[in-house]
């Protein structure tokens, strides 16, 4: 519309134009003038109601919009609403089925205290201590009982003794530690570095039933050096839901499949030696040792000859010892060695309690006992509670010259340093 009227105004002044440059008369120009004045004034207010109705028109569409913008807020505001009735009718509808479900297990245990009170109550009564039970058996029968009867087992109540102390100090051990979702129920008998048969409750997090652990036998894994301890159950399977499901395959502390199935419980960040004293007999290998050097070998040689070796080959990166606590029974202990790219940067960290060097056919293995490994901020424990690094490499000529560990015996008459 503005735009109609702009063309209005141009058109009569282009005919002004031409009226004067076409040279008529005055009274002529005069209403010629008068015409297109009048044209003129008639296009100026048309352009101005124009520009009102616009601005009007502007106007009703900014309203239009923050009023849809308000419908709009109010169908979200609606919806979250009904969302809300929603969840909350669902809520209502599970507490319900959590109070049904107590109510079920309350009346359950009350028949079952019922059914004791009504044991209690029953009176058997004894025969008289002056009428002797007389077997109805032939003489002859009778005399063959009486000479196979073997006499009874004597009971060892020191060994019976033992197994409840292991039993509430696995128990209390367990609950320190955190695992809250584990109630041990029964521990079994004290085995060769085991105690079985065993059976943990599972709860949630509401500290209900949700399951439960059965294992033959249960042994303890730990490292000092790395912080870790792991509960290894043997032979054994997890009920959950209803559902059986048999433990995944694993190794015993001497290396041999374990029939039956492993399944472990790490704790990451947990001192082994507290459990090492109460629970020492649980331990594979007698628990982390008190004593980790012997006092023979010189730490600074071994640990500065050890990563002399370890770098001749560094093409695809090397290992290097970071620390180790002392040399016992041919073994590093406390070992804390790290992994390095070609590169330089570092990949990962080892914690082990024992480094063994075991030469091969080719190369040398280094075999690792009892620890765990971490990469970035992920701690893993050892599979199996080893961990093997191949040297395929690596020459048996060096290795032997160099006079370490596991391959050779230490120069007695060197005064070493005792700082690794």
């Amino acid at each position: 519309m503005e735009r109609r009227h702009r063309r209005l105004a141009e058109r009569a002044a282009a005919a002004a134009l031409l009226v004067l440059a076409t040279g008529c008369d005055g009274g002529e120009q005069r209403e010629e003038l008068a015409r297109l004045s009048t044209l003129n004034a008639s296009a100026a207010e048309s352009a101005r109601v124009a520009l009102e109705r616009a601005g009007q028109l502007q106007a009703d569409l900014e309203s239009s919009v923050a009023r849809v913008a308000e419908l709009e807020a109010e169908l979200r505001r609606a919806r979250s609403v009904r969302n809300c009735e929603q969840h909350g009718e669902e809520i209502l509808r599970l507490r319900a089925e959590i109070a049904a479900a107590d109510e079920r297990r309350i009346a359950r245990e009350r028949e079952w205290l019922r059914f004791l009170r009504n044991l209690d109550e029953l009176r058997i009564p004894r025969p008289s201590p002056d009428k002797a039970f007389v077997p109805e058996l032939p003489a002859e029968e009778l005399a063959v009982a009486s000479a196979s009867a073997s006499a009874p087992e004597p009971i060892d109540e020191q060994r019976l003794a033992r197994e409840a102390a292991l039993t509430r100090a696995l128990r209390a051990l367990v609950a320190v530690e955190g695992l809250t979702s584990l109630d041990l129920l029964e521990a079994g008998h004290l085995g060769e570095g085991w105690i079985g048969p065993v059976l943990f409750r599972v709860l949630d997090g509401r500290g209900r039933l949700a399951g439960s652990l059965y294992g033959e036998r249960l042994r303890l894994e730990g490292s000092r050096a790395a912080r870790t301890l792991e509960i290894v159950l043997e032979s054994g399977y997890e009920m959950r839901g209803g559902e059986r499901v048999a433990f995944g395959p694993g190794q015993g502390s001497d290396g041999t499949p374990i029939e039956g199935g492993v399944r472990r419980l790490a704790l990451l960040d947990c001192d082994p030696t507290r459990w090492a004293e109460p629970l020492g007999e649980l331990f594979g290998r007698g628990g982390p040792p008190a004593r980790v050097d012997d006092g023979r070998w010189s730490l600074v040689y071994v640990k500065g000859a050890l990563n002399r070796l370890l770098k001749h080959d560094a093409s695809e990166g090397y290992w290097r010892v970071k620390s180790v606590s002392g040399v016992l029974d041919g073994a590093l202990r406390e070992v804390h060695l790290e992994r390095f790219d070609r590169h330089g940067s570092l990949e990962s960290r080892v914690f082990a309690d024992a480094l063994r060097i075991v030469r091969q056919e080719r190369g040398l293995l280094l075999e690792l006992e009892g620890g765990a490994a971490l990469r970035g901020e992920e701690k893993t424990p050892f599979l199996d509670d080893r961990f093997r690094i191949f040297l395929p490499r690596a020459v048996h000529a060096d290795w032997d010259a160099a006079v370490l560990p596991g391959l050779s015996e230490p120069d007695e008459g060197a005064a070493p340093p005792r700082s690794g």
